[in-house]
C-alpha cells in the first residue's frame, strides 16, 4: 500500500487554455515519493521525464511508453481523464508526472519532489518555431510561430501571459512560470535545473537528477540511462518518447527532437531585435541575478 500525500498548501491560481484543463489534476492522487516535472514548453521536459522515468523503473527497459507512464497531467490530449487516472494509479512505486503549469497553479504536497527545468528564452522561441512547423494542424495560438522570424519574434516579445488563455507561448509566459516557480520561494525544496547545463554533460545530468530525487543509483544504471537518453537514441526511438506519437499529430514523431543545441538565435536576430529582447527582459525580470540564471543557468552555454 502507498500512502497518499497530504496537501500542505493549496493551489493559488488556475491556469487554463489551449490543452490545459486544471480540472484534470484530479487524475493524479500523489503518493509520497512521486516526482512532478514542472517546466515551460521546449525546455527539456520530455528529456527530463524520460531520464527520471528510467531511473525509477530501474533502467531503459520500460513497461510502456514515457507519455503513458509519465502523463501531462493537466492537459487534455484526447485521452479520457479516467484512462489517465487508471494508468497512473496502476503503477507501483514512484510515478513521474508532467506539467507546464507554474507552481502557483498546483498544490504543494508532502513528500512530492518537484523538478523544474528552464532554458534561455531565445532558444525556446526558435525551438517553438520548429515545434509548431512539425504539427500536422496548427491552432490559432500556435500560428504566430509560422510567420517570418521578425513578425513572429515581435509577437513573442509583446504577448502577455493570461492565466485564462494559457495556450499562447510568449516571453511573458516563460518568465511568469519562472517567477512563480523559482523566484516566489513557494517551493523551498525545489530541484532546479537548466537545459544548457544538462546539455553540456548528459551523463552528469542523469547523476544530478538521481541525486535530486534521493536515489542512490549505481554506475551501471547511470550509464545505461545516459546512453538511452542521448539525443540520437531518443530521436531514433521517438515512438517511445514523443507525446501523442503515432496519432498523426506530428508530421514526424522523430522531428519532435530537433537538434539539442543552444544559442539558436545567433545569426537569426538583428541587433535591434536583440535590443528589444533585452529591454523586455529588463521589464519582466529586473533582478540581474535571476535573469542571468534563467538565460544561462550555471554558465555551461556561455
Amino acid at each position: 500500500m502507498h500512502s497518499h500525500s497530504r496537501v500542505l498548501t493549496p493551489a493559488l491560481n488556475a491556469y487554463r487554455g489551449g490543452v490545459t484543463e486544471p480540472e484534470r489534476w484530479i487524475t493524479w492522487t500523489p503518493r509520497s515519493g512521486d516526482i512532478l516535472v514542472c517546466t515551460p514548453p521546449k525546455c527539456g521536459t520530455t528529456w527530463t521525464q524520460t531520464i527520471l522515468t528510467m531511473l525509477v523503473h530501474g533502467g531503459p527497459e520500460l513497461p510502456d511508453t514515457v507519455p503513458v507512464l509519465s502523463p501531462w497531467v493537466d492537459a487534455n490530449l484526447g485521452v479520457p481523464a479516467d484512462e489517465v487516472a487508471t494508468s497512473i494509479k496502476s503503477q507501483p512505486g514512484r510515478r513521474v508526472i508532467k506539467t507546464h503549469t507554474p507552481a502557483d497553479g498546483f498544490p504543494i504536497w508532502e513528500g512530492v519532489t518537484v523538478v523544474a527545468v528552464y532554458r534561455h528564452p531565445l532558444d525556446v522561441f526558435f525551438s517553438l518555431r520548429k515545434h509548431v512547423a512539425n504539427q500536422s494542424e496548427v491552432s490559432s495560438a500556435d500560428a504566430p510561430f509560422l510567420l517570418p522570424i521578425s513578425q513572429s519574434f515581435k509577437q513573442f516579445l509583446d504577448g502577455k501571459c493570461d492565466r485564462n488563455d494559457f495556450g499562447h507561448d510568449t516571453l511573458a509566459k516563460i518568465v511568469t512560470h519562472y517567477v512563480e516557480t523559482v523566484c516566489s520561494d513557494r517551493l523551498p525544496d525545489l530541484k532546479l535545473f537548466h537545459y544548457g547545463d544538462m546539455l553540456g554533460d548528459g551523463r552528469r545530468a542523469v547523476e544530478q537528477l538521481a541525486r535530486a530525487i534521493g536515489m542512490d543509483a549505481d554506475v551501471s544504471l547511470i550509464d545505461r540511462v545516459a546512453k538511452a537518453t542521448a539525443f540520437g537514441s531518443m530521436k531514433a526511438n521517438a515512438a517511445n518518447y514523443t507525446p501523442v506519437a503515432g496519432t498523426g499529430f506530428w508530421k514526424s514523431d522523430g522531428n519532435f527532437f530537433d537538434s539539442a543545441t543552444s544559442r539558436k538565435w545567433e545569426g537569426q536576430l538583428s541587433e535591434e531585435e536583440l535590443y528589444l529582447y533585452d529591454t523586455r527582459m529588463n521589464e519582466l525580470v529586473p533582478a540581474t541575478s535571476a535573469r542571468t540564471w534563467l538565460e544561462n543557468g550555471n554558465g555551461s552555454q556561455k
